[in-house]
């Protein structure tokens, strides 16, 4: 059974306003807890991943003045690298989420001081457990919650650039800011020389702890960011390029291996626990989700109950909140021949218009040729749905539907925990990604190791590609045009791998796609076709929150903010 146990007035929940500064968490209420426990502190490390609060899916957050369940790590980390890129669109006009969806957004969106506010809470958990407990728990768990305090610091760094870099707990003096460049050293070293602590690859104490692979594999994620993060030109950066394929081939040659069906990964029992699931082979890092003891509206829920609305295929949750469905773009990287349709509201149109792309998740896979086409266009009542550029205002049919993920269970002897929030554990890494990162590194300029670009692209197309002639393709680049017809860009085979997972916007960063006119999509910058969306290249990075840059002289808010 997953236990994930919350510290119950151990940490007071932390205002949005500089919460940075106020990291003197010792200085609790002695009317609620005088002393903090050890284990329960390092649990609660862990579960700032899962969970959103003292209690339980709401009533008690971590994060004030956002709505628990959007104040999630998982969630609010998902929404911001997603929802204003190319391949996926929130439905609804919640609060904040149409400035990101278009990219208007700005320094006081309530998303973006709180996804801030959220990392910021989670490092100084880990600051106070560092510094009270380091002795007591030993390098092990030291060196684990350091890991959990880096991959904080990591996505600060991917998605604000120059911010506080805060080490230690109980500080009392507004936290200097770190430059970019200057922090993706700092973290580099730190997941360097926490290394050798960590349990070895796939030799993990729990299923739910860090091990080695874990660091390998961020280290690859930073060190392949080195030109964005460090500003230096391309050129500059084969050294850099050199470790990011060397600590991926780490991960490719450690004894994880890629689950037998794409699937798999995305179901009530990815867990260690499945007589018939072996995504637990491939999750390195996953997030622990039960039914009953993890409880939470910015889990596993959010993806799969976002997803679904009536009529849909079964998901293994009464939830179904229709909020996401899929640009085209995400469509056209499975069916390149897919154009952007007329209105359809027929099977007999959408036969006309829509080609093999139409119909339910087997239909569309079979088209693709692909396993990771979970995409459906049709509800139970035979409604098609259409794209955005035939629809006024927002509408759920409007778009493919996702179907990635569910409460499902591959091995049908095993019934979810409950019948609302599901088992899914969520998958934060996952050995798919290092083939990924390791065959762009390559192409970047970093050394060849044991595997070549293209093998490594095709390792991870042969599980989920039943026709060989395309799933050995040679000729792998990150030059080609994105979702070019025959295109064999990486960043689209990321795109066919990691779609719905949060890794988007920084793909597209990194490709020097994201901003500006060289890659139009649905709906870009708030343009129906997003061709004449030019969104400004400052956008690469989220502004500080304003109430931070007010409440710290010390800070200076990133540029075009």
């Amino acid at each position: 059974m997953k236990k994930i146990f919350a510290i119950v007035g151990a940490v007071l929940m932390m205002g949005m306003t500089s919460c940075v500064h106020n990291l003197n968490v010792e200085s609790i209420d002695p009317n609620t807890k005088s002393t903090i426990d050890m284990q329960e502190l390092f649990v609660k490390c862990y579960a700032t991943l899962a969970l959103t609060g003292q209690k339980g899916p709401d009533g008690n957050g971590d994060v004030a003045g956002l709505d628990e369940g959007t104040s999630s790590f998982y969630r609010m980390m998902f929404s911001l690298n997603e929802y204003c890129a190319d391949q996926i669109y929130w439905i609804w006009p919640d609060v904040c989420v149409d400035d990101i969806r278009k990219a208007t957004w700005n320094s006081s969106n309530a998303l973006v001081r709180g996804v801030y506010s959220r990392f910021y809470f989670d490092i100084t958990l880990c600051n106070l457990f560092i510094d009270k407990f380091a002795e007591e728990a030993g390098p092990r768990k030291t060196a684990e919650v350091r890991f959990i305090r880096a991959l904080n610091y990591y996505y600060l760094l991917d998605m604000f650039g120059n911010v506080p870099k805060v080490w230690k707990s109980g500080l009392m003096d507004l936290p200097e800011q770190y430059q970019r460049a200057d922090l993706y050293k700092d973290l580099i070293a730190e997941l360097e020389s926490l290394e050798g602590d960590l349990a070895p690859a796939g030799n993990r104490e729990s299923y739910y702890r860090v091990d080695q692979a874990a660091a390998w594999l961020l280290l690859s994620r930073i060190y392949l960011n080195a030109a964005i993060y460090t500003g230096k030109p391309e050129a500059e950066c084969k050294a850099d390029y050199d470790k990011a394929a060397e600590y991926a081939d780490k991960v490719i040659n450690s004894s994880y291996d890629l689950a037998s069906e794409y699937r798999f990964l995305f179901m009530g029992d990815n867990d260690n626990l499945s007589a018939v699931n072996d995504a637990y082979k491939e999750i390195i890092l996953p997030v622990g989700q039960d039914g009953i003891e993890t409880q939470s509206w910015g889990g596993s829920l959010f993806l799969i109950a976002s997803c679904y609305t009536g009529g849909m295929p079964a998901s293994g949750t009464t939830e179904a909140w229709k909020c996401i469905r899929s640009r085209a773009q995400l469509v056209q990287l499975f069916c390149p021949q897919f154009k952007r349709p007329v209105e359809a509201k027929t099977a007999a149109e959408a036969a006309t218009v829509y080609g093999a792309c139409a119909g339910g998740p087997a239909e569309i896979t079979a088209a693709a040729k692909d396993d990771r086409a979970m995409l459906i266009n049709c509800n139970g009542d035979g409604y098609v749905t259409n794209f955005w550029k035939t629809r006024d205002g927002d509408d759920f049919y409007s778009g493919w539907g996702i179907v990635k993920y569910s409460n499902l269970m591959a091995d049908g002897t095993r019934n979810a925990r409950d019948t609302k929030f599901p088992d899914t554990d969520l998958v934060l890494m996952r050995k798919a990604e290092a083939y990924l990162n390791y065959a762009e590194a390559v192409l970047r300029g970093g050394a060849q190791k044991t595997l070549t670009v293209d093998e490594a692209v095709n390792t991870v197309r042969r599980r989920s590609i039943a026709d060989t002639s395309l799933s050995d393709v040679t000729g792998w680049n990150i030059t080609d045009k994105p979702g070019a017809v025959g295109g064999k860009n990486i960043l689209d085979e990321r795109g066919r791998e990691l779609y719905a997972e949060g890794f988007r916007r920084s793909d597209l960063i990194r490709f020097h796609k994201f901003t500006g006119k060289a890659y139009a999509w649905e709906w870009k910058g708030g343009a129906i076709l997003g061709a004449q969306a030019d969104i400004p290249e400052y956008r690469n990075l989220y502004p500080l929150p304003l109430a931070e840059v007010t409440a710290n002289h010390n800070l200076k808010q990133n540029e075009g903010y």
